[in-house]
């Protein structure tokens, strides 16, 4: 009996020697009157069930629930041949029934040749990956990292203190001095008359901006000395969020509201007895350190808040963009320790203004215990009789800052990708010119040191000089698609290593046997395929869930694809930060790479499922821009 899956979707779209192949590969079953294919609770038979004839109706609730009938041209079996689980539903046959019965392997390999069969699916591939990832967080052991609780799934209403206390932008100074008292609070909203939010003063505010500078307290009031605006989040923000705001804002309160309307407020007090304090600990020992040796002291504990973070269920993103935030307060610390430093010798302040920029996985704020460095300078443009002057000035505080950071964890860039570096270190102009010359004369190199640099984000400076070198790479993208051309071939040029039946093909070689590295195998290319994306879109965010969101706004990439993407970035990552954060703990060098025979079977699923997403990205990206 000749095959024909023309008459299912999205078979259909096959070419005609696909389906030839597939006619000799596919068996056909019958299934008589009454019988059932499956039934619910029962073992997935890996298999999608396209019917040739008759009818069969899924059951669902053991008989008693919502009936569903499927007839010629349909298929069914479709919710589990990709997700290993057990039946959720009975198939009872109503008229006898014959099937071609679609096996995993073959289905997975047209999922993966065939985009639109794989658009098709998506959901299917999406939810597969996503509840594979949640089961495996969810059986991490905590003693291999901590106390295990699920604070960073929690919700901010749940820690904020409410009502809030209000006051009127008019109100004396010495009437708040008595109502904190009175109340027993540190802090107040400044609102006006219509509730709207517009500061925050606290008891510092008081000291720092009234006591401390003798002015008389009964003239200033509330509106002189409020924080203008204060850092917010709405109620159904997860703490993880709100312990990224406090350290970026370095601020002790967090306004919570509900259209523009204060309705909470959370304090370090607060997350103090939510017990993830450990991050804001390491931000006081960094604000106080005076030396390298200092700092390298505080950056001890930032190891410690990834473990935490893991064994309290937060995800790859939310640890990523942690310990990027810290290694950024902690960046600012050293070039302030390095700007005094080189006042002292007689060097003076910096003689032009300057934007320290990090690049790489710090760029991305995507930092795993493994990173290295990755940063530039980029000054003002001088006079030619100038540049050696200001060349050196850099240089040294450069050579200050990379060294500290070095001591503090992030170690030297293999790649001498560093501010150390004349070819990192360079005035506006200059840098522009470098831009320029990777686009009209790539190679190998050139492309490498480009993709590093596209993810540069600024840490320390005059931000307006980051802010112009951005305008200028978009741009040249924009005007030059060659330059999107040459990135996507040097991209697609490194396949994800899987072989025909889609197996991980796992290293050969004496020093890494049987390992896999999950970066350069798997990561670096899911990053390296949004990135294109992203320039081909003039996206300027540089985190890669950032960037995956804009491009479903820009309609670049589906809701549905950029999920099924996410759910692999965040599997691989919390892979490489377990696996390197296991070998610190053993005194051993982080180095990206994992046995896959150390993991658990469901382990193992996500970590394959998850080198196919990103096989499947590739293919989409050379589709995309017609890379043959």
């Amino acid at each position: 009996m000749p095959l024909n899956l023309k008459q299912f979707k999205p078979f259909d779209q096959l070419p005609e020697n696909v389906l030839l192949e597939l006619s000799q590969m596919i068996p056909i079953k019958t299934y008589p009157k009454g019988s059932f294919v499956f039934v619910e609770g029962e073992k997935s038979q890996d298999s999608l069930f396209l019917v040739l004839s008759g009818v069969v109706e899924i059951i669902t609730g053991n008989g008693n629930g919502a009936v569903r009938l499927r007839s010629q041209g349909e298929f069914f079996g479709e919710t589990v041949i990709l997700t290993g689980k057990r039946y959720p539903a009975s198939s009872k046959v109503q008229a006898d029934l014959t099937c071609y019965v679609l096996g995993r392997e073959i289905f997975e390999n047209l999922l993966q040749n065939y985009q639109e069969v794989a658009l098709y699916f998506n959901r299917v591939l999406t939810d597969r990956l996503w509840g594979l990832y949640e089961e495996m967080l969810q059986e991490q052991p905590y003693e291999s990292f901590g106390i295990g609780f699920d604070r960073f799934k929690q919700k901010v209403y749940d820690i904020m203190s409410t009502p809030v206390e209000t006051c009127q932008p008019n109100t004396p100074i010495n009437e708040l001095a008595r109502l904190f008292t009175k109340k027993k609070i540190s802090s107040m909203i400044v609102t006006d008359p219509n509730d709207i939010m517009l500061g925050l003063v606290s008891e510092r505010d008081l000291i720092s901006k009234v006591l401390a500078r003798d002015s008389n307290p009964a003239v200033p009031t509330a509106v002189d000395i409020m924080q203008q605006p204060p850092p917010t989040l709405t109620a159904n923000s997860f703490f993880y969020q709100a312990l990224l705001t406090m350290l970026k804002s370095q601020s002790k309160y967090i306004v919570v509201t509900e259209r523009a309307r204060p309705i909470g407020i959370v304090t370090i007090g607060d997350l103090t007895r939510a017990r993830i304090t450990s991050s804001i600990t390491i931000v006081r020992d960094i604000e106080l350190a005076g030396s390298i040796s200092e700092l390298a002291q505080a950056s001890k504990q930032i190891n410690g808040t990834v473990a935490t973070m893991i064994s309290e269920k937060a995800s790859a993103s939310e640890i990523g963009e942690v310990v990027s935030e810290l290694y950024d307060i902690l960046t600012k610390r050293l070039l302030l320790l390095a700007e005094n430093l080189m006042f002292e010798k007689g060097l003076g302040r910096p003689p032009v203004d300057y934007c320290w920029l990090t690049m790489g996985s710090g760029g991305r704020e995507e930092l795993t215990p493994s990173s290295d460095q990755d940063n530039a300078i980029v000054y003002a443009d001088v006079l030619p009789e100038e540049e050696e002057y200001i060349s050196n000035y850099f240089h040294e505080l450069a050579v200050y800052v990379t060294e500290g950071l070095e001591l503090c964890g992030l170690i030297r860039c293999p790649g001498d990708i560093m501010s150390t570096n004349s070819k990192w270190c360079q005035s506006i102009t200059a840098w522009k010119n470098t831009v320029n010359r990777w686009a009209i004369t790539p190679n190998p190199d050139t492309v490498r040191q480009f993709t590093i640099f596209l993810d540069f984000r600024p840490v320390y400076g005059q931000e307006y000089l980051a802010q112009a070198l951005r305008d200028y790479t978009l741009h040249l993208f924009r005007t030059n698609p060659a330059v999107l051309y040459f990135l996507t071939n040097d991209t697609l040029s490194h396949r994800v290593p899987l072989n025909l039946f889609k197996k991980v093909i796992l290293e050969k070689n004496k020093d890494h046997k049987n390992e896999v590295d999950l970066k350069r195998a798997a990561g670096v290319l899911l990053v390296d395929c949004i990135r294109i994306f992203a320039m081909w879109k003039s996206v300027v965010e540089v985190n890669t869930l950032a960037r995956l969101k804009k491009l479903v706004e820009y309609e670049a990439i589906s809701a549905d694809d950029a999920e099924y993407y996410e759910a692999a970035f965040q599997s691989l990552m919390m892979f490489r930060m377990r696996e390197n954060l296991r070998k610190l703990s053993l005194g051993l060098i982080p180095d990206n790479y994992i046995n896959p025979n150390n993991l658990s079977e469901r382990e193992r699923s996500v970590m394959r499922e998850s080198f196919v997403a990103v096989d499947r990205l590739q293919n989409v990206t050379r589709s995309n821009f017609q890379i043959k």
